[in-house]
């Protein structure tokens, strides 16, 4: 798109930079600006501008009991700066500045107004020279809230071109952006004070904030006129909103990670032991690997919840200022300022509803967590059961096979003895065994009978513990 050659009047060049004085940062860390940001701010503005030799501020040290004030130390709330360049036709400061910092509650805002003169004869300026209002692009300032570019402006009646080409020719000679970046934050247009407007910023997708409103009339002035100095609160809950939204966006895309990982781990867990199956020592080590993963994505989950719930109550509580605002300034022009109440209508109202889908969303994956962090648990606890089961039956077994064998060496020994004892009552008429069958001295005779119905009897009774068990389990109870 070429450069469109055509003058515009009047021209006011007002930036709103909005910065808060305490809060929290987008990983709730606290933040602190002290008053001193407002005059370092406003110092590396000016110096880019040589033709005003006002270079700081005098700020006030007290802090009134009111939730807004003006930051200047004494006089009027405002101050008003001429340039020390004068206009050759009138021999009159070519433009001038306007100066109102203040403080309202937490934050603080400062307005810059740049302007030339209003007059019939030198007040016109070709688009191409706004760039002389924001040289090495001092205006744009980097700030946690962010700032509102506003033009204000008369147009020839006769004009044909498309306000909005000549709004996009306005932020592109301004801001030193390409139209097709301009066009792309394109948002909306509608009327102010029967004058149209533009806007520039999708509240859901950006946090930059631009209006170009081209009076119809000189009534549309003074209209403005009437709202400008309570515009910057309007507009600062306006900057609160979307600052919110956006933080509750990188929140946002947090949580959905966290989602997938969940559901990773939770897919992991199908793998389950069959039942009576015991884990081994890797497998338990691998589940306990897990539960701790998941006791840390449910801390770290937990958390970004917290922060969405955060974000809703913040867009919730500036949506109702902003609309306190507006009932105010819709009273004091006797105007319904439509192009204002939209945005609560629709706008404001949409991204607490975005918000509030979101937490209903992610509060699913809470209980997904919750389940497999309690799985994980019960498979932990039901195998340390089945361990501690089977060691108590090992131990069991373990003492019933030494009674057994305490019994039946008890009985070895016992019927040894008895054959042993018994042995001298075996006389020559009533022999055990045949003497031509003898092959041994009656001693030893003795001593192998012994050993013999001992190992007998030994047998025996393991014999009969090894049916047991074969018939009846290992439930073998000896007392």
């Amino acid at each position: 798109m070429n450069d469109i050659d055509i003058n515009i009047y009047a021209a006011n060049i007002h930036s709103f930079i909005f910065q808060i004085q305490t809060g929290i940062d987008e990983n709730f860390q606290p933040l602190y600006f002290p008053r001193e940001w407002v005059n370092n701010t406003y110092q590396t503005i000016i110096q880019s501008f040589p033709d005003f030799t006002e270079k700081t501020l005098d700020l006030r040290e007290d802090t009134p009991k009111v939730s807004r004030f003006s930051l200047l130390a004494k006089g009027k709330p405002y101050r008003l700066f001429s340039s020390q360049t004068l206009n050759p036709k009138t021999n009159k400061p070519y433009r001038k500045l306007l100066v109102y910092p203040q403080q309202i509650a937490d934050s603080y805002v400062l307005s810059l107004n740049l302007f030339i003169p209003q007059s019939s004869q030198t007040d016109k300026i070709k688009i191409e020279h706004l760039k002389e209002f924001n040289p090495n692009h001092c205006l744009q300032i980097n700030t946690k809230l962010g700032q509102t570019f506003l033009i204000t402006a008369f147009l020839d009646p006769n004009i044909t071109e498309d306000k909005e080409k000549i709004a996009n020719q306005c932020l592109h000679h301004l801001l030193n952006l390409s139209l097709e970046e301009i066009q792309a934050k394109f948002y909306r247009k509608g009327e102010l004070f029967n004058s149209e407007i533009i806007e520039y910023g999708n509240p859901k997708l950006d946090k930059f904030h631009a209006l170009i409103l081209f009076f119809a009339e000189e009534s549309s002035s003074e209209n403005f006129n009437k709202i400008y100095w309570e515009l910057p609160s309007l507009l600062l809950y306006h900057h609160k909103i979307i600052t919110a939204y956006a933080d509750s966006r990188l929140d946002y895309h947090e949580l959905d990670k966290k989602v997938s990982e969940i559901e990773t781990l939770i897919s992991s867990l199908n793998s389950q032991p069959q039942k009576n199956q015991i884990l081994s020592s890797n497998e338990l080590e691998d589940f306990n690997q897990k539960l701790k993963q998941l006791l840390t994505l449910s801390l770290d989950y937990s958390r970004k919840l917290r922060n969405l719930e955060y974000y809703q109550n913040t867009i919730a509580i500036h949506s109702s200022n902003y609309q306190t605002k507006l009932n105010y300034l819709q009273k004091l022009t006797n105007n319904n300022l439509d192009f204002f109440t939209s945005l609560c209508r629709e706008e404001w109202t949409t991204l607490q509803t975005q918000i509030k889908a979101d937490l209903n969303y992610f509060h699913q994956g809470t209980i997904i967590l919750n389940q497999g962090i309690e799985s994980i648990r019960g498979l932990i606890e039901i195998d340390q059961a089945k361990s501690d089961r089977l060691k108590q039956d090992r131990e069991k077994q373990k003492d019933i096979r030494l009674q057994i064998t305490i019994l039946a060496i008890g009985s070895g020994l016992g019927v040894a003895g008895i054959i042993s004892a018994s042995y001298p009552l075996i006389t020559p008429q009533t022999p055990l065994i045949p003497p031509s069958l003898r092959l041994l001295p009656p001693f030893y005779e003795s001593i192998i009978l012994s050993l013999i119905g001992g190992i007998i009897a030994y047998l025996t009774i393991e014999l009969i513990a090894r049916i047991i068990r074969t018939i009846f389990g290992t439930q073998i109870h000896l007392s």
